[in-house]
Formats: C-alpha cells, structure tokens, sequence
C-alpha cells in the first residue's frame, strides 16, 4: 500500500503539478469546488429541486462529480509523459512493454548500468616535509568527490573503491606511508591503515535522487623528487576535476613540472598555493591503458 502511494504522489508531482496544463486543470477543480460550496451554503433555493435554481445546481453538482470522477483520470492520461514516468516504467516502454522472466531480468541489468558520474573532484596536495638525503616529499592528499546519479527518481547503489599504487616506501625511520581516514557522506568507511607502497580500500555509494553523495578521503605518503608521476585516470564521465599543490615547507621552493610540456612548468615559494589542473567535461578512459588526465611531477627548487 505505501509503495503505491509512494507512486501516486511521483505520479502527481512530477506529471501534473509540474504541468501548467496540469496545474490548470486541479486549480479548475477547486475553483469549481469552492464555488458549489458557497452556491450551497449561501443561496436557499440551490436545494430546492422544485424550483429551476435548484434542478440546475443538482444537475450541476452530478456534471461536478461525474468530472472529478472521470475528467481527472483523462486528464492525468493525456497530460502523461513517458520521460516522467519511473525508471521501471520507462525501461518496459523501451522494450515495447514486453513482458516475461527474461524482460524483468534485463531491465534490472539496465538499472545496474547507470552508474554515478563524478560532479566534482578536488584534490589538495599539501608538502609537509622533503627527506634531503633521499630525494623525498612527504605529501598528505586530501581529496573530495561529489557524485551525481543519471536518475532523479531512484537511488543509484554502486561499489566503488579509492586507491594507491606504485608508491614509493617511507625512509628508513620516517613516518610510513598511511591512509588516514575515509568517509562516504560522512559517514567514516574503516580505521587508518598503513601501508608500503599501494593500497585499496573497497566501499559502496548510494546516490539518492536530487541528492549527490560526497566521499572523502586522505592519504599520506612518499614521492621521489623528479621523476615519480602524479596522475589519474578518469573511470567515469567527470564534470570537474581540479588538483591544488600548496608548499607547506618552511624554506624550500618546490617545481611543478610536467614531462613534454615546458609551458606547464612553474615553481611554488615556501607557503604559497598553485592550482595545477583545471579540467572540465571529461570523457572516461575507454579501458585501463587509457591515456591520463594529468601527469606531473615535483622536484625541489
């Protein structure tokens, strides 16, 4: 009973009150309604049925709910539109309402196929610290993505899972590199961890409708100064993406360069910030070979 409740007022919202057509015909109704009731209330002949007042206004009273009985229905048929109609509904119409096991099962598959895309992607690279000896930064990553669902009228539930690889370890007697914390509309996804070189840490999203769902997360870890990339590939269609380096080094300069494209290249001053990438609209990797979205690396001043 709730779900079809739950349908009745989707149906009412997002096909007739979104509709001036449709907003129309309900303020026609109470309009109508409103003028009955004070015909009834004020006017003493409306229930006489012996006078021609009130022959008419019973008359008019069974047009008024033979209306709301049959008019409303037809109007909430032909004011329809399929591209409002609930994702369900809209999958049958595409398959021509065919029906069968084998229907049911594809249009679960074809829900499944909608997965989030990224509405924005911040990452903050912040250098707390360079090992001299060893050609080491230590950089603490703290990234924010805000992902959307292609559907406004179901949640989306989707697996999903942030990692590292191909790291370098922590000096000899220097802090290990570590996952500090990571949180899916704050709501925290397992404790800090560390790790040597490359880690993952599995989660599962749900973007509810109208509603986007944020993920959060840090790592620390150790970047050979000069030739260890900093790079991403995109797995799914992203609206934006942007990387900020901040030089948190009390003394030290920091370059930004970027292999193959000198004009790229610029240095960062002891305590100042530079935004380094700045993309829009991106189209994902068509496999995990694919070309990266950015690639750059740090090397002292």
């Amino acid at each position: 009973m709730g779900a079809r409740l739950s349908v009745a007022a989707y149906y009412f919202r997002t096909v007739a009150w979104s509709d001036w057509r449709g907003k129309l015909v309900i303020y026609s109704v109470v309009a109508a309604g409103v003028a009955t009731f004070v015909v009834w209330m004020f006017v003493p002949d409306a229930t006489n049925v012996q006078t021609f007042l009130g022959a008419a206004f019973a008359s008019w009273i069974s047009g008024f709910i033979l209306f709301i009985i049959t008019g409303l229905i037809i109007a909430m048929v032909t004011l329809a539109r399929p591209d409002q109609e609930l994702f369900e509904a809209r999958a049958r119409n595409l398959l021509q309402r065919q029906t069968g096991p084998h229907i049911n099962y594809i249009v679960g598959k074809l829900h499944d196929l909608f997965e989030p895309y990224l509405q924005e992607a911040t990452r903050d690279l912040m250098i707390i610290d360079y090992d001299e000896a060893n050609n080491l930064f230590l950089v603490n990553q703290e990234t924010g993505l805000v992902f959307g669902s292609y559907l406004a009228d179901i949640p989306v539930t989707f697996q999903s899972q942030i990692g590292y690889i191909n790291g370098t370890k922590a000096p000899s007697g220097r802090q290990k590199c570590c996952l500090s914390f990571l949180k899916v509309d704050g709501k925290s996804i397992g404790a800090i961890e560390e790790f040597e070189d490359e880690i993952y840490r599995p989660f599962q999203m749900q973007v509810l409708p109208q509603s986007p769902c944020t993920v959060r997360y840090r790592m620390t870890y150790w970047v050979r100064a000069d030739d260890e990339p900093n790079r991403q590939r995109i797995k799914r269609f992203t609206r934006s993406f942007k990387v900020n380096v901040h030089n948190q080094l009390a003394a030290r300069s920091v370059k930004i360069l970027q292999p193959g494209d000198p004009d790229f290249n610029r240095v960062v001053q002891a305590g100042e910030s530079v935004q380094v990438v700045n993309l829009k609209e991106i189209v994902p990797a068509q496999n995990d070979d694919g070309a990266f979205a950015f690639d750059f690396r740090l090397s002292p001043a």
